[in-house]
């Protein structure tokens, strides 16, 4: 009970300057753990390894927000949790809407999947569903 306090306390603060407030994927862990362990496993969670020093602009696609939230964690495709992250919230669909979360479709995928960076492929399709959640992560419901 004590983690979770501390957790809303840096929330709070964060969120309050109006810019997003990235939570990072370990506080989306707390209750989506299946959905977490499948994510390590994708290309996703180590996106800001192959990004050499200095090459911040190829940070907009390969990390969430910057170095401060590496890779391309939950929020990348969610938005930014600080407002939407709580039980309370997370439990009504239509209040985690309002509040921030998204739901990510083709267009998002696009954002970074297709692009005219040397070394990058500049086509996209979207994968099929069984193919989706091997790249990102089981997309049943939570």
């Amino acid at each position: 009970m004590m983690l979770l306090a501390f957790l809303w306390a840096s929330v709070s603060v964060a969120g309050a300057s109006g810019e997003p407030s990235y939570i990072g994927a370990l506080r989306c862990r707390l209750c989506h753990r299946d959905v977490y362990q499948s994510w390590k496993r994708t290309p996703h969670a180590r996106a800001s390894e192959p990004v050499p020093e200095g090459e911040d602009r190829c940070l907009v696609c390969h990390a969430t927000s910057g170095w401060e939230v590496p890779e391309v964690q939950c929020e990348a495709c969610h938005g930014a949790g600080g407002d939407y992250w709580p039980g309370e919230v997370m439990m009504d669909p239509e209040k985690a809407k309002a509040a921030g979360l998204k739901r990510p479709d083709e267009a998002l995928c696009r954002r970074c999947h297709t692009n005219a960076e040397p070394g990058h492929r500049n086509d996209f399709t979207m994968p099929a569903p069984e193919k989706l959640e091997e790249l990102v992560h089981p997309t049943a419901e939570r």
